[in-house]
C-alpha cells in the first residue's frame, strides 16, 4: 500500500487478498514473533495465513484434499504445531513457524492416518490441544482418539 491509501472497511479482505474457492471450515488466531495470524482452513483443501492486521494473505498450503477442521498443538518440548482434520480421516501435521532444522513456515510434519497408524475411517470432524505432545480427535466414523508424540518431530 502506498501512503495515504485507505485500509478496507472492517471484515472485507484487500481484493489483492484471494480467498479461498470452497467453504471455510475453522478460523485459528496464531501469534508469533513476526506478528499476529489468522489462519484458515477450508474444504478446497488449503490452509492459509492471513496478516491480522492488514488481512493480507501471506501464505497458502495444499493438502490435497479438503480440510475439516484444525486446532493448534504442540510437540513433546512445546514447540507449535498445526494440526488438520481431513475429509479421508487422516490427520496432517505441520509445524506453524521456522526452525533451524526446517526454514519453512507451514511444512508438513507427518500425516497420521488409519492405514499407516491410527486413524478414523471418515472425515476428522475435531480436533483439540491437550497438554504439551498430546492431542484429541474426533471423526464421522464416532471414534474419539487421543494421540501423543513421542520422540524427536524434527522440529
Amino acid at each position: 500500500a502506498h501512503a495515504g491509501a485507505t485500509p478496507p472497511p472492517p471484515g472485507t479482505l484487500p481484493p489483492q487478498s484471494p480467498g479461498h474457492t470452497h467453504a471455510v471450515t475453522n478460523l485459528v488466531s496464531f501469534k508469533s514473533a513476526s506478528g499476529i495470524f489468522i489462519l484458515s482452513s477450508s474444504l478446497d483443501g488449503d490452509v492459509k495465513a492471513w496478516n491480522g492486521t492488514t488481512g493480507q494473505c501471506v501464505a497458502s498450503e495444499s493438502n490435497g484434499e479438503g480440510v475439516v477442521t484444525m486446532s493448534m498443538g504442540a510437540d513433546s518440548a512445546g514447540k507449535p504445531l498445526l494440526l488438520l482434520g481431513l475429509e479421508s480421516g487422516s490427520i496432517m501435521v505441520r509445524n506453524l513457524e521456522p526452525t533451524p532444522k526446517i526454514q519453512q513456515a507451514f511444512a508438513p510434519i507427518l500425516k497420521l492416518s488409519q492405514h499407516m497408524t491410527a486413524g478414523h475411517s471418515g472425515a476428522v470432524k475435531a480436533l483439540a490441544q491437550g497438554s504439551p505432545g498430546t492431542f484429541y480427535s474426533g471423526g464421522m466414523d464416532g471414534q474419539a482418539l487421543v494421540f501423543e508424540f513421542t520422540g524427536d518431530l524434527g522440529l
